[in-house]
């Protein structure tokens, strides 16, 4: 798949088989995600992968009830109100695979390093039929204290990225987006 591709068929995925992604397979991906540009060659990256499924589900869970009884320290998801309260709705689209990514906040650019890490991790993904999609509501949770203590993330590291992924259960349509605004040429 030539890259330019890749980018015509990337789309954030909800739906996902059962099959599940090596972890090998997500190695060799971030190896070559962490290929991308960082400032001061700092490569503040590092990252948390999650493939036991019974967590993944707990974590979903988790966060939609931390969510939905603090819900005015969260005013972007209030428009997903009623999503968290379904029982049936997974934050990570029934994923067996999370992969966090974190900024280490020594490194003043860890935001925008590690998010063309996340750009080039799911354009790769993309290149090998895995779908992903960057997970908003992960942000409740997976900058804890706690959180980060059991999944042995450094406290100085933060929460930038945390994608679901997967083979994609339907095959999705090329994205199409409104022209580009230059305000100046």
């Amino acid at each position: 798949m030539e890259l330019k591709d890749a980018i015509l068929q990337r789309r954030s995925v909800r739906s996902y088989t059962d099959a599940p992604i090596s972890p090998e397979t997500i190695e060799a991906l971030v190896e070559l995600a962490v290929k991308a540009p960082t400032g001061s060659g700092l490569q503040p990256w590092g990252f948390a992968l999650l493939q036991d499924k019974a967590e993944i589900d707990a974590l979903s869970e988790q966060i939609k009830k931390k969510v939905c009884e603090n819900i005015a320290a969260y005013p972007e998801f209030a428009q997903y109100e009623s999503w968290l309260k379904n029982e049936k709705y997974s934050i990570f689209n029934h994923a067996g695979t999370v992969l966090v990514i974190y900024g280490d906040t020594a490194s003043p650019w860890c935001v925008y390093d590690c998010s063309l890490v996340a750009g080039n991790l799911m354009l790769l993904a993309e290149e090998q039929g895995i779908g992903t999609c960057w997970i908003g509501f992960a942000e409740a949770l997976f900058d804890d204290p706690e959180f980060k203590q059991a999944h042995k993330v450094p406290a100085n590291f933060k929460l930038v990225a945390t994608l679901s992924m997967g083979f994609r259960k339907h095959e999705t349509k090329p994205c199409e987006r409104k022209a580009p605004v230059f305000f100046c040429k």
